[in-house]
């Protein structure tokens, strides 16, 4: 059973994507059950059978209006997939219509139950971001959690995310009591090893490596100097040497603290080189102590951002599980490029790359571990046995990221962030297919080492065929069919590299044994309120279904909808490949197939004869004889 979880970051230009690149026209191949009628296969359906033919695809972020399933302005008629149920959660907030969305695609007879609102809190709930599939001895949860927000609405975005993971935590909590195991996917919006960000964007605090400091020595100037600690001692009995860059920062750090007092926000004004459009932005400015001006980070769209980077006091919030004040991050911590970049122009000492790796990689730097958001995910994997199934295929693996920022190519550096997972109930592990003899793809061809940051660039950019767009606008470069293709492989669990003009995030997938699909197989879906609610495409019937024409494409919801249903529940026909008898609005009122056959021919002299009006027909309501 091949489960792929994926934010599409909008499912309509995904889809546009897909149809324009493995459709009909672009190569797609004729289905030889379709020819005589010249319809073609679904290129979304192939494109799943091309990825390992998945029975279950978890699509996050799609952004499609609850309004638009099973209306015109449907995208690509993206609520039914022949062979596939779709169990859908869509934003219907005031303010998040449009947006977000989560959407789990499952092969007939796979679902028991679904519930497009199993948080139990209207407000979360009605931004759909959660939707639970019930299958049989598991439930999957496919999620779109909040992303976190800086500056002024630092403190309520952080107190919302809170509020949506832990009525998660609740419901998966709530399936477990109920005998069912846990599989988790989606977009998390958290990190939870620092190998899942850049070397730089780790986080350490000053404060704390000034406290060592304070235990060392000093020379006749009164300078800190590469020395040990004392009392201090290795494993191997000798004294502990403290590197350089900590006495850098000892010996320096008042010099930043008197410089960062002057920290101010100005305007500043900057052009796009192809439209010649001037924008206006603000970035941070320190004066030093000789009076010259530094200035500090990019160009931002508020003052507020700009300062925001180098404004280092201590930040807290209100928990909305106790009411309680709770410190986010303590004061003076901060990301090791921001570190290197103070040092360097206010104190003019600079630390290369290996210097920077080497902080990076320290006892000192990681992940903020006062951070609410760490630690609650620190709780899945501690206390509820929860397992990062990539992880525990891949610890070693560096720079294996998800996501990257797409308006500044940084996929094409492989500069991002491990924001997808897949989890899974520790007794489930049991279940997921070995990686024996499999590893993480690297792009076109095999890697030395694939698990080293060389060979996850080239995953991320199919070997360089990748190419990043133009700053100067244009969109993302076009890609090749040799590019595109990269994307496809071996079923597994790992990353799926799917190509950057289809989303700015990355499919993430998880290979459970044929063993285990065979047992939760052949199930009949409930016709419950939460099930029936999860599909909204169902409730609307079109005028031709209402006369009982057949759709020009066979699918799943139209499979379900003309099946029996008896006790409750929705039973998938047996014969599908029957053909359904066709009937047109004419033999509807009355019309024969004869009579609508000699329609071409009234002019006739045998058409000329007096017709017989049909008992029930509509014309014998207006006196027709």
């Amino acid at each position: 059973m091949l489960i792929v979880s994926w934010n599409v970051a909008g499912l309509k230009p995904a889809l546009q994507k897909i149809h324009s690149d493995y459709g009909a026209s672009s190569g797609g191949t004729k289905s030889t059950a379709n020819k005589a009628n010249k319809s073609t296969v679904d290129p979304f359906a192939n494109y799943l059978r091309l990825h390992g033919d998945i029975d279950i695809l978890c699509l996050q972020e799609h952004k499609i209006p609850l309004s638009q399933l099973s209306s015109r302005s449907e995208p690509h008629r993206c609520s039914t997939i022949e062979g596939y149920e779709s169990f859908w959660s869509c934003a219907t907030a005031q303010n998040s219509r449009g947006f977000n969305g989560a959407v789990t695609y499952a092969k007939i007879g796979l679902v028991r139950a679904a519930d497009g609102a199993p948080l139990g809190d209207p407000e979360l709930d009605g931004q759909g971001r959660c939707v639970m599939t019930d299958h049989g001895k598991f439930v999957a949860f496919n999620v779109y959690v909040p992303c976190g927000r800086g500056g002024a609405e630092a403190r309520e975005s952080l107190r919302n995310k809170m509020k949506f993971l832990n009525a998660l935590k609740n419901a998966m909590d709530r399936q477990r009591r109920g005998g069912k195991h846990v599989i988790l996917v989606g977009d998390m919006n958290l990190k939870i090893d620092r190998r899942d960000i850049p070397y730089y964007c780790r986080s350490l605090n000053v404060d704390e490596i000034l406290g060592q400091m304070k235990r060392g020595e000093k020379d006749g100037k009164g300078e800190f100097n590469n020395t040990f600690l004392p009392g201090e001692m290795d494993a191997k009995g000798s004294y502990q040497f403290l590197p350089k860059w900590k006495w850098d920062i000892a010996n320096h750090w008042g010099e930043v603290v008197g410089a960062l007092e002057t920290l101010e926000a100005v305007p500043r004004q900057t052009m796009n080189p192809s439209t010649k459009q001037h924008f206006d932005r603000f970035r941070a400015r320190v004066k030093l102590g000789s009076g010259k001006f530094i200035m500090l980070g990019n160009n931002e769209d508020t003052a507020e951002e700009a300062l925001e980077c180098y404004t280092f006091d201590e930040r807290s919030y209100t928990d909305p599980k106790n009411d309680k004040c709770t410190i986010f991050r303590k004061k003076n911590s901060m990301c090791v490029d921001t570190l290197a970049e103070l040092m360097s122009k206010i104190c003019d000492v600079s630390w290369n790359e290996e210097t920077r790796r080497t902080i990076a990689d320290s006892n000192e730097a990681g992940m903020n571990p006062d951070s609410p958001i760490y630690s609650w995910m620190r709780g899945l994997l501690e206390e509820d046995g929860m397992v990062d199934v990539f992880r525990h295929f891949y610890p070693t693996a560096e720079t294996r990221f998800t996501c990257w920022h797409q308006l500044k190519n940084k996929r094409y550096t492989n500069e991002g962030s491990r924001i997808d997972f897949t989890l899974v109930d520790e007794p489930l592990m049991a279940f997921v297919e070995p990686n024996e003899g499999k590893t993480l793809r690297c792009g076109k061809e095999p890697h030395d080492n694939p698990l080293g940051e060389e060979a996850a660039l080239l995953a991320a950019t199919a070997g360089g065929l990748f190419e990043p767009g133009s700053y100067a606008g244009g969109g993302i470069a076009v890609a090749t069919k040799r590019a595109l293709d990269t994307q496809f492989g071996e079923a597994h669990s790992g990353m799926i590299y799917t190509p950057p003009s289809y989303s700015d995030h990355i499919a993430v997938s998880l290979l459970m044994k044929s063993s285990f699909k065979d047992s939760v197989s052949e199930l009949v879906l409930d016709n419950d309120a939460s099930t029936r609610k999860a599909q909204p495409h169902k409730k609307q019937r079109s005028i031709a279904s209402f006369f009982g024409t057949a759709g020009s494409k066979s699918s799943s919801s139209s499979t379900s909808s003309r099946s029996a249903t008896a006790g409750g529940k929705r039973t998938i026909s047996e014969d599908t490949n029957e053909a359904p008898k066709k009937k047109s609005v004419h033999s509807f009122f009355g019309g024969s197939k004869a009579a609508k056959e000699n329609g071409s021919s009234r002019n006739s002299s045998a058409n000329n004869k007096k017709r017989s009006v049909p008992k029930h027909s509509v014309l014998k309501h207006f006196g027709k004889k």
